[in-house]
């Protein structure tokens, strides 16, 4: 880390406080030389106003300008800390070691690059002070005359201050990337968290309509007081066609709402090894009689084994096949394909259905923000992928329909899956 970083906010207030307990702890320390030696340490109560008017101006300033503050209020502390040890002791007593509190303050609030540069302060205000010694501006009180003596002194206390400068950068640059390892780990929870929670809400949505549907029937046949007597074959045909597919579509939106809730879950579970035929020919099997006005056609004459979550897979590939149902005419014509391209496993769903407007397609994906957004199903699945490592994307076919094409991380041909693989590949349907 080679600049100044922004001080965490906790920290930040923190420090005020620590500020608060170091400028009394000056306080008290004054007042006992004073006490002791009387008036000839009187420069050592300008410190007491000095440090007070520094502190609230960082309690006032530091949330609009925290790096500046934090900097100005070690320099000025640095300043005092030197004079201080210039008046009490000298180079001869050790006092240049209060340095060392400086130091660990700007480590854990700037980085390393602000331990550095303050252990190079402690270090100049040391040396500068055994020159002013020499001089003849020495300390009032507990001076040593003896220059070997204070020679000695210093270097050790120097010493002491390089190696705690030393040791806070380290660690300081080990914490700040915690820290920031956090932070981002944090953002992706809330962004997760907020999608989350926008498609449990589109879900919930998606699930009253079809049971509106089957309220409206039950309505309808509560006012047929004639019935079953009073209705055709075909009429009982439609109502139980209508009957049939809001059961489907609760079903399914009651699998979607099972997904949400395990997607943390999932996303904690190491990827297995799946057969991608195996997974395409349960969903057409799992449709059902929803297949049995449209035509699909599954192309997969090589076993492609692929890693991921075999629930997950299978939502995937549901929801799309979900798709091409129930947003095409019937009659409509869908073509699944299966390859393996370098280090991925790829689907390819193709139909000759409407397509999808150009203005929508971007947006597909996302997690619905309102009530008029997409159904949950697309999202969903994306958001599946994303936890699987595979990728769903959308294009517009060659002949105005959709195509949706899911890429898996490719496993080893010759790892076992966890579902098993037919002896058949899978079949068409008419």
């Amino acid at each position: 880390m080679t600049r100044l970083l922004v001080p965490d906010e906790v920290l930040l207030g923190r420090f005020g406080l620590v500020r608060i307990a170091g400028g009394a702890a000056y306080t008290v320390a004054v007042a006992v030389l004073f006490a002791l030696y009387g008036a000839r340490v009187w420069p050592l109560l300008l410190g007491v106003p000095v440090l007070a008017a520094v502190t609230v101006w960082h309690v006032r300033r530091s949330p609009r300008a925290p790096r500046l503050t934090t900097v100005g209020s070690l320099a000025v502390d640095a300043v005092v800390l030197s004079g201080a040890a210039s008046l009490v002791g000298g180079t001869g007593s050790g006092t240049v070691m209060l340095h060392t509190i400086i130091i660990v303050s700007a480590g854990i609030l700037l980085g390393p690059l602000a331990a550095a540069a303050f252990t190079g302060v402690g270090v100049l205000a040391g040396l500068g002070q055994l020159a002013l010694e020499q001089l003849g501006v020495g300390p009032v009180v507990l001076a040593r005359p003896e220059l070997a003596d204070r020679a000695t002194i210093l270097a050790i206390s120097l010493g002491v201050v390089a190696s705690v400068g030393v040791l806070t950068a380290t660690y300081a640059s080990r914490l700040h990337e915690l820290v920031a390892e956090a932070g981002a780990e944090a953002e992706v929870v809330r962004r997760r968290g907020k999608r989350r929670r926008q498609l449990v809400r589109r879900a919930s949505i998606d699930v009253a309509a079809p049971l509106r549907e089957l309220d409206a029937v039950a309505e309808q046949l509560g006012a047929s007081r004639a019935w079953p007597d009073a209705w055709d074959a075909q009429a009982r045909e439609r109502v139980a066609a209508r009957l049939r597919m809001s059961v489907a579509r609760v079903d399914a939106e009651v699998g979607r709402l099972a997904d949400l809730g395990v997607l943390d879950a999932d996303a904690d579970a190491p990827p297995q090894p799946l057969s991608l035929r195996r997974v395409i020919t349960d969903c057409v099997v799992a449709l059902g009689e929803r297949l049995d006005w449209h035509t699909l056609a599954v192309e997969a004459p090589h076993e492609v084994k692929v890693l991921g979550d075999p629930r997950g897979a299978r939502r995937v590939v549901l929801t799309l096949l979900e798709n091409f149902v129930e947003h095409t005419p019937l009659g409509s014509h869908a073509r699944v394909r299966l390859v393996a391209t370098g280090s991925h496993g790829v689907m390819v769903l193709t139909d000759d259905g409407p397509g999808v407007p150009a203005e929508r397609a971007d947006s597909l994906f996302e997690a619905p923000e309102d009530r008029s957004a997409a159904r949950v199903g697309l999202p969903l699945a994306a958001e599946l992928c994303r936890q699987m490592g595979a990728r769903c994307r959308y294009e517009p076919a060659a002949n105005g329909g959709a195509r949706f094409i899911v890429s898996f991380r490719l496993a080893p041909s010759a790892a076992p899956t966890a579902d098993g693989e037919p002896g058949v590949s899978a079949p068409a349907k008419p």
